[in-house]
Formats: structure tokens, C-alpha cells, sequence
């Protein structure tokens, strides 16, 4: 079996100190390659994700609009990683805070990254990438204590389906990918070039999908509010395709870096819609399934 194996920085990953070797099958060569199990929660958890989000399945749910502080405001000074599982972008220039909803604390941001293919699906559809903007409790004060409770970390997760029109977002992190695509630049941060809004990452919240699972990389730490949005945002397979090339080892490509889906367990998905949406679920339906082609890949469906 195939595994990607690698030294992680505390500073620069979600794995949180995990010290166990772990990766991704290599699905693009081989499609019939199975998960590897990665052991202690990941394996046992009954809370984990991603999973596969139903609109016709989920309860319906109103809350107070959700509040962005400094989403609007360009980062001049972010840095990007390669970590060997995935990019990731940190080093804010200001403190973006996430509020209201059904939300108890105030969250920040802690760092973005990116997974090619998306981790999780809507409708059985998996889409070609994922960004997850990862949110700290603010009574906590770092992501290792905050991964210890169960209201301790928000992930808002952003899919992209494929255009024809390239996402400018996107593109200004593409534009630096350069600097730590080879395995010798891996773990050594770089400033990306471009100045970069977060709120660019973030289509219309005005709908989504909320509830309590885990982190998808080691140590699968079940302290995760999920909140991902139903609206998608266009990219190119070229885009995605300029991830695809990050390597982990020495001249071996990260393909792909999504997690399988796990089992629901009964929790409570609920769809969230706001109050001024009361196009119900065949127009939402609609939204999310903006279907350009379908291929089967390991059997489950894909959005190309």
C-alpha cells in the first residue's frame, strides 16, 4: 500500500502533534488503492468527517445571520506552506472573527487550506476542491487546547465546481505555488505574493449546512462545528491541477488528499437557511447540483 509519509510542523498543520506516518492512496493511478486506516480516533470516533451532506435529508433550520469581522480586509502578509498533505495559508494581518449564528463564542481564524477533491459531498456529488477556512474558539488559547472540546474548532467548508472562468482567488495562491511545489520546500513558508480578502474565498452564506464532526487529518480530534456552505464557487481543472503537482516525497505528486467519507451515526445535519431564502429545497437542489459532467471514480460520483 501506498502511503505518504512525512515530518509534520506544530506550527503549520491541523495533525496537531499526531506523530504516526499517514497520507492518501494515490486514486489517480490507482483507483481501486482502499483508504489507510490511521488509527486511534480516527478509526474509532463516532463523530467524524467528512460525510455526505442530503438536502432532502437534513433537518431545516433558521439561526441569526452569521458575522465576519476583517473578512474584507486584504492580507498583505500571509504565508503558504507546503506541509506535505495539503497548502496552507496563515500569518494574518488581522484578526478575522467569526460570530452569531448558532454560535455561542466568538472563533478566529487560524489558517486555510485546500483539499483536490473535495472531502465532503452534497447529494452524493464530490467536487473538485475544498477550501477549509479553520476557526479557533477564542476562550481557548491555541488550537491544541481548543481540540480537546467539543466546541473548541469551526471549519467553513467552500466547494468549487468547474468553470470555464478562472477564480481570481484562487489564482493569487496559485500564483506562489511555485515557490513550495518541490519537496525541498517543504515545511519552509513563503509570503504569497498577492494580497488576498478572505471573503474572496467565500461565496453566499445565506445557506448551509451545520454539524458537530471532527478534523479530517490526524488526530481526528471530535471538536469540529462544520459549517458548509451551499452555494459553490467556479475554478478551472486547470487550477485544481496546479495542486496536483505539490509533491510530498522526493518526485511524488500529491494527487489527490481528501479523506473518505465517514459514517453519519444519526447526528443531525441541519440545513440552514436564511430567513429572506424561501426558495425551499428544489431550488436549492438546483444550486448545489450544477451538474457540467459526471464520471464515476472508485464508485462515487464526481463533479467535473
Amino acid at each position: 500500500m501506498h502511503f505518504i509519509t512525512f515530518s509534520l510542523i506544530a506550527c503549520c498543520s491541523l495533525a496537531l502533534g499526531w506523530a504516526n506516518e499517514w497520507g492518501y492512496p494515490d486514486l489517480d493511478n490507482n483507483q481501486d488503492e482502499p483508504f489507510p486506516k490511521w488509527g486511534g480516533l480516527c478509526d474509532s470516533g463516532k463523530k467524524q468527517s467528512p460525510i455526505n451532506l442530503h438536502v432532502k435529508g437534513s433537518l431545516k433550520g433558521e439561526f441569526d445571520p452569521l458575522k465576519f469581522a476583517n473578512y474584507d480586509e486584504h492580507q498583505k502578509n500571509l504565508k503558504m506552506v507546503n506541509n506535505g498533505h495539503s497548502i496552507q495559508l496563515s500569518g494574518f494581518d488581522h484578526e478575522l472573527t467569526l460570530s452569531g449564528g448558532a454560535l455561542l463564542h466568538d472563533y478566529v481564524v487560524e489558517q486555510i487550506h485546500m483539499h483536490w477533491w473535495s472531502e465532503h459531498t452534497i447529494n452524493d456529488i464530490r467536487y473538485p476542491l475544498e477550501v477549509h477556512i479553520v476557526h479557533r474558539n477564542t476562550i481557548y488559547p491555541n488550537m491544541t487546547m481548543a481540540a480537546n472540546f467539543k466546541d473548541g474548532i469551526v471549519v467553513i467548508g467552500v466547494l468549487y465546481h468547474v468553470s470555464n472562468t478562472r477564480n481570481e482567488a484562487i489564482g493569487s495562491i496559485i500564483k506562489s505555488l511555485g515557490a513550495v511545489k518541490a519537496y525541498d520546500s517543504m515545511n519552509k513558508p513563503t509570503l504569497v505574493a498577492d494580497s488576498l480578502a478572505v471573503d474572496d474565498l467565500v461565496p453566499s452564506v445565506e445557506s448551509y449546512f451545520t454539524y458537530a464532526g471532527s478534523l479530517t487529518t490526524p488526530t481526528c480530534a471530535e471538536a469540529v462545528t462544520w459549517i458548509v456552505l451551499t452555494e459553490t464557487f467556479p475554478v478551472t481543472l486547470d487550477q485544481v491541477n496546479e495542486f496536483k503537482e505539490i509533491e510530498y516525497e522526493e518526485g511524488k505528486q500529491l494527487h489527490n488528499n481528501y479523506r473518505e467519507l465517514q459514517s453519519e451515526n444519526n447526528r443531525a445535519v441541519v440545513l440552514v437557511e436564511m430567513p429572506e431564502d424561501r426558495s425551499g429545497a428544489a431550488g436549492l437542489t438546483a444550486s448545489v447540483s450544477l451538474i457540467l459532467t459526471l464520471v464515476l471514480v472508485g464508485g462515487q460520483k464526481f463533479l467535473l
